[in-house]
């Protein structure tokens, strides 16, 4: 598969994740992922509901040590709670900026999610995360949500090209993401549910350690917090309370029945890192 094929199915996938928020049942779903990888219920509870849409695989923002007044770029937004939560710790003069190249749909999710919170200080722009439409050395920290993962592996040094242009000297990045702990079967790496899934992209970490060095970083620490990943293939396959499922996303395939779930143990291949 291509790249333009990659994003194509990256973004169909998630334009279908941005339109599956309304049913009630699905805030447990979101939360009990969201918990489980690391964020604070009250922290939750600070923003609207359709922020946190149960595509996490970690939480960024806990080792980032955002500060009143910086400027914070997020890769690969969504539908902005890790935007909306870093726009309360730097506080009004500070800058809170989401990227995200799925216009339509999470785009406008995001943006209402803004409007909805009252964050004058955060912005949501339309772009890839391979080539960003902002000023070189303009950004404190920059963030990322499981997402490097998805862009197509020739493209993966670009991303972290372009973070370091964007950081100012002495600027930091803090990301959360899935990295393959041995070599990918092909039989995974070419199962397109588990690349949009955020299992089969997965790089190995001493290909993440070049890139971020090959980039310019020199001071770089990946560490496996040994988070079950195989808690949305659990919670697909088990219902919710009123009978209905939730929707597959990051770190979890995208079949739509429990029977055609491929049998992959995510913890075997893969774990979360920051």
């Amino acid at each position: 598969m291509n790249s333009k094929d990659t994003y194509n199915s990256v973004q169909e996938r998630y334009a279908a994740v941005a339109n599956h928020t309304e049913p009630d049942n699905q805030r447990e779903y979101e939360q009990k992922v969201a918990t489980a990888f690391g964020y604070d219920i009250e922290e939750l509870r600070s923003i609207p509901d359709n922020a946190n849409l149960g595509v996490s695989c970690g939480n960024p923002l806990a080792t980032a040590n955002i500060a009143l007044g910086e400027t914070v770029v997020d890769l690969g937004s969504g539908g902005g709670i890790d935007v909306l939560l870093a726009a309360k710790k730097v506080g009004p003069e500070g800058k809170a900026i989401g990227i995200d190249m799925t216009k339509q749909d999470m785009l406008e999710l995001a943006r209402r999610n803004k409007r909805n919170a009252g964050a004058s200080n955060a912005t949501f722009i339309e772009a890839f995360i391979t080539s960003i439409p902002l000023s070189a050395s303009t950004v404190d920290c920059i963030i990322s949500n499981c997402v490097v993962n998805l862009v197509p592996e020739a493209e993966k040094p670009l991303v972290f090209q372009e973070m370091f242009r964007l950081l100012k000297p002495g600027g930091r990045v803090a990301i959360s993401d899935i990295l393959a702990t041995q070599e990918l079967p092909e039989d995974i790496k070419n199962d397109l549910s588990l690349y949009v899934g955020c299992i089969a992209g997965a790089s190995q970490v001493n290909d993440y350690e070049r890139y971020l060095h090959e980039a310019g970083f020199r001071e770089t620490i990946i560490l496996n917090t040994h988070s079950d990943l195989n808690i949305y293939k659990e919670m697909w396959q088990g219902e919710s309370s009123n009978g209905s499922k939730p929707p597959s996303s990051c770190c979890g395939p995208i079949k739509s029945s429990t029977s055609e779930l491929p049998d992959v143990d995510f913890n075997v291949w893969t774990g979360e890192t920051t």
